[in-house]
C-alpha cells in the first residue's frame, strides 16, 4: 500500500480533522526514507493523540537506539511490550538492547518466554546460548544447545557452539570428540585446523601436518593452516619449510596483526633468529608490513626492529609515518619517543614531547618526558619550568609527585641553589622518607659539602638495607663511610660497588682506591686509580695519583 503523504492546507488545519494514524502512516514513510528527525515528531504526535499505539512506540524505540538514546529506547520497547505483549518483535528488540548494555539477567528472562512460545524459531536458541555463554552459565547453554538440536537436529552451527562451551569447561575430553564426529559428519578446514592444532599440542608432528594439510586441501585460502604447518616446521627446525609456509600467514591482510606482532616479540626475536637468518627474518617483516601498512602496531613493531638491526633512518621513518597515520594515538607517540630518547635526540625528542604532552594534558608521564629531555639537553631552567608546572596541576595523591620533588632536588643542585634542591628533597622525603633516589643524592651532595655527615650516613644506609646490589647506592655509603674515617667498612661497601657494575665507573673506582690508600694498601690503589684515569681521563686523576704517590714514599 502506497504510504500518505499528509498536507495540511488552509481547510484541513482543523487538528480534530488529523487522526492517529495518519500521523502514524507519515511517520513509517518518512522512516522507510531515513528522515528520522520528522519521523519521530509524526510519532510522537501519533502517540499525543493515541497513547497505547505500541506500533508508533516501537518506530520511535528503533530511532532512538539508532541515536543511541538507549534509556529512552527502552522505556519504548517496554510500554510496547506491555500494550501487545504477545509481539515476538517488540519483545525480541527488548532483549537486544537488554543484551546490547550488558543487562544479561533480563535479556536471557525474555530469550527463554520467547523460545517458550516459538519452539521452531532456532535464531532464538542460538542468541539464548550466546547470552548464556558471556555469562559464564554454561551448564544451562548446553541444556539449550540440547534442546535446539532434539527439535532441529545436529549441524556445523550445533557443533562449532558445543566444542566451543567444552573447551570452556575444560571438558577437553569431551570437546576432542566432538569435533572429531564434527570432522566425520561435516568436514571443514576450520575441524581439519581444530585437529591438527590438538595434535600438535601433543607434539604428534606428523600427524598434525596430515590435518593442517587436509585443511588446505579442502580450502587452499584457509591462511590459518600454513601457521599451524610454520610452527610444526619450526619445532622441527625445518626452516625452509617454515619460513616458506610463515610468510604466507604474514602476509594476509585477513590474519589479525595483532597475533602477529606477539608472534615476533615472543617467537621470533627471542629465540636469535634475527642473528641466524637475517634476510629472511627481513622479508617476514616485509610481508607483515605489506599486509597491514596502517596498523599501529605493526608499523610501531617493524620501525623498532630496523633501528635494533641498524637501519636507522627506516625504522624511524616508520614510526614518523605511524605519527604521521594516526596523530592522535598516544601509544604511536610514546613508541616514537622512546626511540629519541634511546638515541639521546633530545632536541627532537623536545619537540615531538611537547606537542604530545599538549594532546594529553591528562597524562604526566608525558610531561615528564618533556621535563627530562630539556634536561638532558642542558636547558636546566626549562626543564625546572616544566616540572613546576607539572606540579601546579598533578593531584596531590599522584605516584609521580615524589619524582618530581626528587628531580627538581637534582636540577637546583645543578644550578648550585643547594637551599633549594635540598628543601625539594626535604618535601619528597615527607610524602616517603624510605624513597631511595632522594635519599642517595641528598646524602651524596651533603658528602660534597663535608657537613651533616651523620644524617647522610643515616640516609644512604637506607639505600643499600633496601637495595644492597645497587651500585650506586653502595658507593654513596662507602664513600661516605670514608668520609668519616671508617676506611675498613668504606673498603667493604666500595668492594661490593665494584662487584656489581661499579667497574664501569672511574668515581667508584677513584672512590675505592682512596679507601685502600687510606688502609696504606698502596699497590692495589694506584692499580685502581690507574684504571680510573685510564676509563675517564677526563677527571684528571693523574695529577692526584702523582700526589699520592710522592705522599705514599713519604710515609
Amino acid at each position: 500500500m502506497a504510504a500518505m503523504t499528509l498536507t495540511f492546507s488552509a481547510a484541513a488545519q482543523d487538528r480534530d480533522s488529523v487522526k492517529a494514524e495518519d500521523y502514524y502512516l507519515e511517520g513509517v514513510r518518512c522512516y522507510c526514507a531515513g528522515d528520522y528527525q520528522n519521523a519521530r515528531a509524526y510519532f510522537g504526535k501519533c502517540l499525543k493523540l493515541e497513547e497505547d499505539n505500541d506500533a508508533a512506540m516501537y518506530y520511535t524505540a528503533m530511532i532512538s537506539l539508532s541515536q543511541n538514546r538507549t534509556d529512552e529506547a527502552m522505556d519504548m520497547l517496554s510500554r510496547a511490550s506491555a500494550i501487545s505483549p504477545e509481539n515476538q518483535w517488540y519483545r525480541l528488540a527488548l532483549a537486544r538492547l537488554y543484551a546490547g548494555i550488558g543487562e544479561n539477567s533480563p535479556a536471557i528472562g525474555i530469550y527463554r518466554e520467547l523460545i517458550d512460545k516459538y519452539p521452531s524459531k532456532s535464531d532464538y536458541y542460538y542468541e539464548l546460548i550466546d547470552l548464556l555463554v558471556r555469562d559464564s552459565k554454561l551448564d544451562d547453554a548446553l541444556a539449550a544447545l540440547d534442546r535446539l538440536e532434539q527439535l532441529r537436529g545436529s549441524d556445523e552451527l550445533t557443533y562449532n557452539a558445543r566444542y566451543e562451551i567444552l573447551v570452556r569447561q575444560n571438558r577437553l575430553d569431551e570437546a576432542e570428540e566432538v569435533v572429531r564426529k564434527m570432522d566425520t559428519d561435516f568436514p571443514s578446514a576450520r575441524t581439519a585446523l581444530i585437529l591438527g592444532d590438538l595434535s600438535k599440542s601433543r607434539y604428534e608432528d606428523s600427524t598434525a601436518l596430515r590435518y593442517y594439510n587436509r585443511a588446505l586441501e579442502l580450502n587452499p585460502d584457509f591462511v590459518p593452516a600454513y601457521f599451524g604447518l610454520a610452527e610444526v616446521y619450526r619445532m622441527e627446525r625445518n626452516f625452509y619449510k617454515f619460513f616458506k609456509n610463515i610468510n604466507i600467514f604474514l602476509a594476509s591482510p585477513e590474519m589479525n596483526p595483532e597475533m602477529k606482532a606477539t608472534y615476533f616479540n615472543e617467537i621470533v626475536f627471542p629465540s636469535g633468529m634475527v642473528q641466524i637468518f637475517r634476510p629472511q627474518v627481513d622479508t617476514m617483516i616485509a610481508n607483515v608490513l605489506g599486509a597491514h601498512p596502517s596498523d599501529t602496531t605493526i608499523l610501531n613493531m617493524c620501525g623498532s626492529y630496523y633501528i635494533a638491526v641498524d637501519s636507522v633512518d627506516k625504522g624511524m621513518g616508520l614510526l614518523e609515518r605511524n605519527i604521521e597515520l594516526h596523530p592522535d594515538v598516544k601509544s604511536v607517540r610514546s613508541a616514537y619517543m622512546g626511540q629519541l630518547y634511546y638515541m639521546q635526540d633530545w632536541k627532537k625528542l623536545i619537540d615531538v614531547s611537547a606537542t604530545t604532552s599538549r594532546l594529553f594534558p591528562e597524562d604526566f608521564t608525558l610531561r615528564e618526558v618533556l621535563a627530562i629531555a630539556y634536561w638532558q639537553d642542558g636547558e636546566i631552567e626549562e626543564a625546572i619550568r616544566t616540572y613546576e608546572h607539572i606540579l601546579r596541576e598533578i593531584p596531590q595523591d599522584h605516584p609521580m609527585l615524589i619524582n618530581c620533588y626528587g628531580s627538581l632536588g637534582d636540577l637546583y643542585h645543578e644550578l648550585g641553589n643547594r637551599r633549594k634542591s635540598y628543601s625539594w628533597y626535604e618535601k619528597g622525603l615527607k610524602i616517603n622518607d624510605d624513597y631511595n633516589p632522594i635519599l642517595n643524592n641528598y646524602a651524596y651532595y651533603l658528602s660534597e659539602e663535608g657537613r651533616n655527615l651523620k644524617k647522610a650516613i643515616e640516609m644512604s644506609r637506607k639505600t643499600v638495607l633496601s637495595e644492597p646490589e645497587n651500585a650506586t647506592y653502595l658507593d654513596t655509603y662507602g664513600w661516605l663511610l670514608y668520609l668519616t674515617g671508617d676506611y675498613e667498612q668504606a673498603k667493604k661497601y666500595l668492594k661490593e660497588a665494584l662487584v656489581y657494575g661499579g667497574k664501569e665507573s672511574a668515581e667508584v673506582l677513584d672512590h675505592y682506591a682512596e679507601a685502600l690508600f687510606a688502609l696504606k694498601e698502596y699497590n692495589l690503589a694506584f692499580l685502581y686509580w690507574g684504571n680510573a684515569d685510564k676509563l675517564d681521563p677526563s677527571l684528571g686523576l693523574s695529577k692526584k695519583i702523582a700526589e699520592r704517590r710522592a705522599e705514599a714514599g713519604r710515609r
